[in-house]
């Protein structure tokens, strides 16, 4: 009887674990928060015009991500708003959240398209190279994220 009992705590167990290990968080898959800069690049130690280039994308990618809460924000206010929008103001509304989202999309391909791990393999021209033009794309992602957002707020007040 007791091992009988032992035998049905160690499957319950063994089930919960399972059961734990084996969801999936949806809400996580689209997570903006918590990612590991180090997935995308070196350790910074002493890299040269390289590092410090890749530290000047690193800091834009980070200053456009700490906005990242406002476009969520700002999307699900515009939502609300188009609820009861009509005529033009509707058509406004929508163009804002089409652009809050587009904001978003962008942000998510430039992180899952940029190759920072390669960067040591690459000789210091290409490597400029590829973090200048890393650059200018995060940079215009930042400009569409800030311009979304100020014109979304104008658009719920």
């Amino acid at each position: 009887m007791i091992q009988t009992n032992m035998t049905r705590i160690a499957i319950l167990a063994a089930l919960i674990a399972l059961g734990t290990a084996c969801s999936t968080d949806k809400k996580a898959e689209h997570d903006h928060t918590g990612h590991d800069h180090a997935a995308m690049s070196e350790p910074k130690a002493s890299r040269g015009p390289v590092g410090d280039l890749e530290d000047e994308v690193m800091a834009v990618h980070d200053s456009a991500m700490n906005t990242m809460s406002d476009v969520m924000r700002l999307r699900k206010a515009v939502d609300q708003k188009l609820t009861t929008a009509t005529g033009a103001d509707k058509e406004k509304g929508t163009d804002i959240r089409n652009r809050l989202q587009q904001a978003d999309d962008q942000m998510m391909d430039w992180m899952h398209g940029y190759n920072g791990d390669t960067l040591g393999k690459l000789d210091e021209a290409k490597a400029l190279d590829y973090l200048k033009a890393e650059q200018q794309k995060v940079l215009r992602v930042q400009d569409l994220m800030k311009k979304s957002i100020t014109d979304a707020k104008a658009y719920v007040e």
